[in-house]
């Protein structure tokens, strides 16, 4: 039976071969095909027409394969002082396989360029990348594998507006690690309407509304109602030595008084954060060598001075640990007086923060390069006189890593990352002292092994 039908394959095989090449002798009125896939070179490398319009687009994205270890920590309860999870418990290793999609399309109009772009990224971690604290009491925790899909941006730009998901305006710092760095980083993006305004002489000034719930560090410690758009502003220039930027935000830390007094209403404090950050190109070291620095000072607005998770010490004890500690909540608002009654009305603060911080890229050669990342962040809350514990966190990080490309687009990479964190925040000092945790002062390292291929 297999013989008889292999030689029927082959016969059909046979057959339509023949029955195509004598039709190509015949002539035919169908006409070629008049329509081809045409260059777009307006727009830079990569875009091309859609066929039958003047719009160009441009595909592309990348998969990327990550691979961790970090060292499990004791984490230690703000409330009691224990442990609340034991580091043998913990994940010492994750995995996160990642791809994204983005698609860029550009028209030309009598306003200028009218562009759409649209950045998905799909997700599945697992281990320490996907690690929470399920059971406290057991001192368990939850190890699952997760997949995700983000939306990183989906923009409609046009006459220097930008209405959608896209890139955050205060934040200017690369992340080469992703989303552990010491400095502010939004890697999904913001709700946002903005306009930038075109200078001559590469000088831009953009100003914009971007959702509070999109800025990664909304937390506070107490209940609080929907809070307002933050208004974020920067002015940049952009030369052929590199670029210079200030940046500014201002909102409100809004708090439900019932959570934590008798009165009804709701109360907002204003809160606002402004930085510096600049870059410089160094070819007399070597061709593709760039430096990036930074300051930032903050009131009220802590997400201006770190990202939102990575080094959750200095953001949420909740996922994607680096260093365990304290679980706590570092929050922009302090309770610093009262009893929370009519005749002893809760009164608050703002908890206020500064950091400095750079990077580096150096090539070795063609085929292989490092990125060189240090910073410093310093938080301290208010003096308060019904909580005299709360004090500060003081963070320091530095981390390298060693990347070759092969061939273009293609990166295979080790990272190293080491941090340091004091923290006096939020630490009832009976209860450490009496948990024989006075204080808290850890470090930690992880190492990652990326492999990503861009297209």
């Amino acid at each position: 039976m297999t013989l008889f039908k292999s030689l029927l394959l082959g016969s059909a095989a046979g057959i339509v071969a023949i029955a195509g090449a004598s039709a190509a002798d015949l002539p035919s009125k169908k006409a070629a095909p008049a329509t081809y896939v045409k260059i777009c070179d307006a727009y830079g490398a990569g875009f091309f027409y859609i066929p039958g319009s003047d719009t160009c687009v441009r595909l592309g994205g990348y998969v990327r394969a990550e691979y961790q270890y970090t060292p499990g920590q004791n984490t230690i309860s703000a409330a009691t002082g224990a442990i609340q999870q034991f580091n043998q418990v913990q994940s010492t290793t994750g995995f996160e396989t990642r791809g994204r999609i983005d698609v860029d399309a550009r028209t030309p109009t009598a306003m200028g360029v009218a562009r759409t772009f649209v950045r998905l990224r799909g997700a599945n971690t697992s281990g320490i990348r996907n690690t929470t604290i399920a059971d406290k009491a057991a001192y368990g925790m939850s190890d699952n594998s997760t997949t995700a899909l983000t939306i990183e941006s989906a923009m409609v730009q046009w006459a220097g507006f930008t209405f959608g998901v896209a890139p955050e305006n205060y934040a200017m710092m690369p992340s080469f690690i992703y989303n552990a760095n010491p400095w502010a980083g939004f890697p999904n993006g913001m709700k946002q309407i903005a306009y930038t305004a075109t200078f001559g002489g590469g000088v831009s000034a953009t100003i914009a509304i971007e959702d509070r719930k999109d800025f990664g560090y909304d937390q506070t410690a107490f209940t609080r109602v929907e809070t307002a758009a933050n208004i974020v502003g920067n002015v940049r220039l952009d030369q052929a030595w590199g670029f210079a930027a200030i940046h500014a935000m201002v909102g409100n830390n809004s708090l439900n008084k019932t959570a934590v007094d008798t009165t009804v209403g709701t109360k907002t404090f204003g809160g606002y954060a402004v930085g510096a950050t600049a870059s410089f190109k160094l070819p007399m070291i070597a061709a593709g060598d760039q430096i990036w620095i930074g300051a930032n000072y903050a009131k009220g607005m802590l997400g201006a001075l770190a990202s939102g998770g990575g080094m959750s010490n200095m953001a949420t004890a909740s996922n994607h640990r680096l260093m365990g500690g304290v679980v706590r909540v570092d929050t922009n608002l302090v309770q610093t007086s009262g009893l929370g009654t009519v005749a002893s009305p809760a009164m608050f603060d703002s908890t206020t923060g500064w950091n400095v911080n750079a990077a580096f890229t150096h090539y070795w050669a063609a085929q292989w390069r490092s990125n060189f990342s240090a910073g410093y962040i310093s938080i301290s809350t208010p003096t308060s006189s019904i909580a005299s514990t709360w004090g500060s966190a003081k963070l320091w990080e530095v981390a390298g890593g060693v990347i070759y490309s092969p061939v273009k687009d293609l990166d295979i990479g080790l990272e190293l990352q080491y941090a340091n964190l004091k923290n006096t925040m939020q630490n009832p000092a009976a209860a450490f002292v009496t948990a024989g945790q006075p204080g808290l002062s850890v470090n930690n390292f992880t190492t990652k092994l990326r492999v990503e291929r861009s297209f």
